[in-house]
């Protein structure tokens, strides 16, 4: 079973300090318009054709806007064999900080 993770847990994490990847699985003008600073980049349209350009040996969180595509992409890297952790809801009940690309 894929493990998930709240919102107010995943700002401890960050907050914490964690060696974890957040992926944001959104697309790149929903990121550009506001994502947490230490998400990258890989929307779910993409993932699999970029999946191979991640590490097994890594830990990935994912997230999206409400929870739905982050819940996809988890499903599929985990069917690969990535250790991954979903945040159960999205970008739109996040309360942190947010990066804006202008």
């Amino acid at each position: 079973m894929m493990k998930t993770i709240t919102l107010d847990a995943l700002m401890d994490t960050l907050n914490t300090g964690t060696d974890a990847i957040l992926l944001d699985v959104r697309e790149q003008d929903e990121f550009d318009a506001g994502h947490i600073p230490q998400a990258q980049l890989l929307p779910l349209s993409q993932i699999e054709t970029q999946a191979t350009q991640l590490n097994k040996d890594n830990e990935y969180i994912i997230i999206c806007k409400k929870g739905g595509r982050a819940q996809r992409a988890g499903e599929y890297l985990d069917q690969l064999g990535f250790n991954v952790t979903v945040a159960e809801q999205g970008m739109d009940d996040w309360t942190g900080e947010v990066k804006i690309e202008s």
